[in-house]
C-alpha cells in the first residue's frame, strides 16, 4: 500500500464569488536512471482522465528510455494548435511514499515531453491499471493498494 499526497489550494473563480478546493491527488514516483543504479526521483500528479503517464523533457533526458514513435498529445481541447509534440515509449519506475512503501518496478507506456510546461502525470496505462485507488478526502488520506 502507498500513502499519496492530497494537495489543496484555495481557488476564486475570476469574475465570480464561487471558490473551491484546488486539489490534487499526488504520488512520489521514480523512474529509472539512465545508467541503471538507481532512479531519478519526482512527484506526479495521478489523473484519472489520462491513458498514459506524461513526462517533462528535463526529466526524460536523464532516465532510460525506449522511444518507439511521436505523437501529438491533446487533453480536453482536441484542436490541433493546442495539441503537445511528444516522443511515444517505454521507461520502468517505481512508486513509493514517505514512509518507504515501494512498489515492484513497472515497466510502462509513457509521452516524453518536448517541453518542461508539463508536469509529471500519472495516467492509467501500466500503472493505475495494476492498483486499486482510496481517496478518503474528508480525512485527508488517500492510497494505492
Amino acid at each position: 500500500m502507498i500513502e499519496l499526497i492530497i494537495d489543496t489550494s484555495p481557488f476564486e473563480v475570476p469574475d465570480s464569488k464561487t471558490k473551491l478546493d484546488f486539489v490534487r491527488i499526488k504520488c512520489l514516483i521514480g523512474f529509472k536512471e539512465k545508467e541503471g543504479v538507481g532512479y531519478r526521483l519526482a512527484e506526479g500528479i495521478i489523473d484519472t482522465g489520462a491513458y498514459v503517464t506524461v513526462i517533462p523533457k528535463g526529466l526524460s533526458e536523464r532516465i532510460d528510455k525506449q522511444i518507439t514513435g511521436n505523437y501529438k498529445m491533446k487533453g480536453l481541447n482536441s484542436r490541433d494548435e493546442c495539441a503537445i509534440p511528444v516522443a511515444v515509449g517505454k521507461t520502468k519506475c517505481v512508486l513509493f511514499d514517505k514512509s518507504a512503501n515501494t512498489s515492484e518496478e513497472l515497466e510502462i507506456a509513457c509521452y516524453f515531453a518536448y517541453s518542461d510546461e508539463v508536469p509529471v502525470i500519472i495516467g492509467f496505462a501500466d500503472i493505475l491499471t495494476k492498483f486499486k485507488i482510496s481517496i478518503d478526502y474528508p480525512n485527508k488520506k488517500a492510497f494505492l493498494i
